[in-house]
């Protein structure tokens, strides 16, 4: 029997509930509690008001693993805890009138113990279109307009009929609509709350009353590490509440594209069963953006299961009693453990074994023992076969140790970009440009040749997308200059877990990240075969400093070397003044990764002064 005090943790941990509907909630239940009449089913206990647990009059559960949810009086629920009462999720519902409650906000408690939160439709984007001048538009339906925008998108015309209901289009004279789409929006929450929140991305609008799809989130490579599991925590609890009375149909991962990868199949397969085609052909069919939307995705009977230890500063998941990973509160590295007995790689080498009543953490030489809590009803394990040592770890990409750094802000080493009207940051500016760098290199014909002859390289002032300046592939002498210490340590794991996953580690031995404040004058006495050079936008204007960036490039340069700069466009007229030959040149605005970004985010705007030169140098 549950006493009261364990049935209300949840309810009465000061960072629990923020939200003042469910604060009245919270004491609303914990006056009906003795009232409360108590069923177990499947495993689970619940506590419910009248004579039968319906999904309108359940309002307090326990799972068979110890997780608790609290429903408000509409039957949706407003608080989600793990044994203890750390709060996983809180979601604030409204009722207008009859109509069924509909989700304001929710927030979600990742790994980290940092907040993210998403608020339904938070942004209308309205498009004006006029058909007046196409032949037979008299005669246009709108089933008409949805497969024009169909070819001009390529996605299937059933998504855009999805996304696109004939109340999306509001005529506003003859032949001419107005637009409009609903999206939903994902947050960082500094504080853990909504007053101070910081935009991640944009996703298609979910009906949270009742589940219709699992939602794109467009700008994916700016979530924080975690956020993904957190939100598909809450998805996968809604729909097995919403399934309670009429089962849902099975949930499909929609979008005008979806983005489909390994990655996302994964997340969505830790709580969803994929449905719907042969097992064979699942893999080919979700990769393929035209064809992701045709796997039905149905709830897994027991999902992944988050515990916050407070005690060992834990945070660790079970699923079906295997410990999959654990988190370490205020790491420096920003990296969970992983336990890699079933396969696969742990981050950095980072891995856990589970053993008796212990819990081992390793990272390289390091190891850490910890205590198996028996609340988390995870397996002892086995001894598993230790994976090869790699040549060197990516500590030791750091000559002079690694710099200290601000474990929270190392968590947000991601590019962030406005929600709406603004201009992007340099530091969510250089992925796009570095996709443009890439793609020079594909489009110029002797490329390869000059790659081949590339010995010695220097990287600049790229702290965002260090990692990927570096060709692993090729074993060179590499020296990065950085000035944030947690980009740097973020670029550095990435480079090595990618290098570490296509077996080039030792491609990596001359790999050196050095302090830019201790090592710039020493690193621009020697010279290189390409550098890599991002001009700060403060300098945009500053003509001087900028043309004495140029010469110094020009000087640390060897005679054929390759030069990617990143700078104002005024520059151009200088390169041949120093001996530089611009091969290809072009403003970001026009860049197609810009383009694309605005697809998504169409009012943010970018230095329209910013070019990116890929030159040589010419002569002695």
């Amino acid at each position: 029997m549950v006493d009261s005090t364990q049935l209300l943790a949840g309810l009465n941990r000061k960072d629990s509930l923020i939200f003042h509907s469910n604060l009245e909630e919270a004491r609303e239940l914990t006056d009906l509690i003795p009232n409360l009449n108590t069923q177990e089913l499947q495993g689970a206990t619940l506590w419910f008001e009248g004579d039968a647990p319906t999904h309108k009059t359940i309002r307090i559960k326990q799972y068979p693993n110890g997780h608790w949810v609290y429903y408000t009086d509409a039957g949706q629920r407003f608080l989600m805890t793990d044994p203890d009462g750390n709060p996983l999720h809180e979601a604030e519902w409204v009722s207008v009138g009859t109509e069924p409650a509909q989700l304001v906000r929710v927030r979600m408690q990742l790994d980290s113990r940092e907040w993210v939160g998403i608020k339904p439709k938070a942004k209308r984007f309205t498009t004006h279109i006029n058909v007046t001048s196409q032949p037979g538009w008299k005669h246009m339906k709108l089933d008409d307009l949805r497969k024009g925008a169909s070819q001009a998108w390529q996605v299937p015309f059933t998504e855009v009929k999805f996304f696109y209901g004939d109340d999306h289009f509001v005529s506003t004279g003859e032949g001419e609509y107005d637009v409009f789409l609903d999206k939903d929006s994902l947050y960082v929450l500094t504080d853990g709350t909504f007053e101070k929140k910081m935009f991640i991305s944009h996703m298609f609008s979910v009906n949270w009353t009742r589940l219709d799809l699992i939602p794109v989130v467009e700008l994916f490579q700016s979530t924080l590490a975690g956020a993904g599991g957190a939100v598909f925590e809450f998805i996968w609890g809604l729909f097995e509440d919403q399934s309670r009375d009429t089962p849902l149909a099975p949930l499909r991962y929609r979008g005008l594209p979806t983005y489909p990868s390994r990655e996302a199949f994964n997340i969505f397969n830790a709580f969803f069963l994929p449905g719907g085609i042969p097992e064979d052909k699942m893999m080919d069919t979700f990769m393929d953006p035209g064809t992701s939307n045709e796997i039905e995705w149905t709830p897994r009977e027991n999902p992944p299961w988050r515990y916050f230890d407070e005690e060992q500063k834990l945070t660790v998941t079970v699923q079906d009693r295997f410990l999959y990973k654990a988190f370490a509160w205020k790491d420096p590295t920003g990296l969970p453990y992983v336990n890699i007995s079933r396969g696969g790689f742990g981050p950095c080498g980072r891995t856990l074994h589970p053993e008796g009543e212990k819990l081992l953490l390793k990272d390289g030489a390091e190891l850490r023992q910890c205590t198996l809590n028996p609340k988390w009803n995870a397996s002892a394990g086995s001894a598993s076969a230790k994976p090869p040592a790699p040549a060197f770890g990516w500590r030791q990409l750091f000559p002079d140790g690694v710099p200290q750094v601000d474990p929270v802000k190392l968590l947000y080493t991601v590019p962030f970009y406005p929600e709406g009207e603004g201009d992007i940051e340099e530091s969510a500016t250089q992925p796009l440009v570095v996709d443009q760098i890439l793609q020079y290199m594909e489009e110029t014909d002797d490329m390869q040749d000059r790659l081949d002859r590339v010995e010695s390289v220097l990287i600049h002032t790229l702290d965002t997308v260090t990692s990927g300046c570096v060709d692993c592939t090729q074993k060179r002498q590499v020296t990065v200059l950085y000035g944030d210490p947690e980009f740097a340590v973020k670029n550095a794991q990435l480079l090595w877990g990618h290098s570490t996953g296509m077996n080039l580690i030792d491609n990596l031995a001359d790999v050196k990240f050095l302090s830019e404040a201790e090592h710039v004058e020493t690193a621009y006495q020697k010279k290189y075969d390409m550098a890599f050079k991002w001009i700060p936008f403060m300098y945009h204007t500053d003509r001087e400093t900028s043309e004495m960036i140029l010469r110094s490039l020009m000087d640390v340069l060897k005679p054929g070397g390759i030069l990617f700069l990143i700078g104002p466009a005024p520059l151009a007229g200088l390169f041949e003044h120093y001996r530089l030959k611009v091969l290809r040149s072009d403003p970001v605005e026009h860049m197609p990764y810009f383009r694309q970004h605005l697809k998504m985010c169409p009012e943010n705007s970018i230095n329209p002064y910013m070019t990116v030169f890929f030159a040589e140098r010419m002569g002695n």
